[in-house]
């Protein structure tokens, strides 16, 4: 979830795998799924919500690069955001925060389980970034069970 805005954001790498997946099964018409810069018309899930790490307080404005310095965003809050000190960030007008009808998702993964089933098929497809992701996430996975 969006940690500014609180929506549901999407684990971008799936989306290159998903995307992969279906042209593997014959699919041809053009796809939107992914797309290397989350263009709007090359990826428009991943242009509003596709899940990004953010330096709450900016890294480029001396904001450290460590664990509690991060926080999951959206791609378009993240945008907005920028390198704006974090108290004058909170100031400003921000997007409308979603409030679930029936309540906040309670076990919404952004769809990280379903890259881990795609990278483990195609181990020597990953680039060294979905290796460390995949890496990270099979961490998550035993501390879960």
């Amino acid at each position: 979830m969006c940690r500014w805005c609180n929506r549901p954001v999407i684990f971008a790498p799936v989306m290159k795998y998903l995307e992969r997946e279906l042209r593997n099964s014959g699919r041809v018409e053009p796809l939107s799924y992914y797309q290397a810069h989350w263009t709007r018309d090359g990826a428009p899930l991943l242009d509003e919500l596709g899940a990004v790490i953010d330096h709450i307080e900016a890294f480029s404005a001396g904001g450290a690069h460590s664990m509690e310095n991060f926080a999951t965003a959206c791609n378009k809050c993240n945008g907005q955001k920028s390198a704006m000190p974090i108290a004058e960030w909170n100031k400003r007008f921000q997007r409308k925060p979603v409030k679930g009808k029936n309540g906040e998702p309670q076990h919404w993964d952004g769809l990280s389980t379903l890259f881990f089933l795609f990278a483990e098929r195609d181990r020597n497809g990953l680039t060294a970034w979905e290796r460390d992701w995949l890496k990270a996430l099979g961490g998550m996975r035993a501390d879960r069970s």
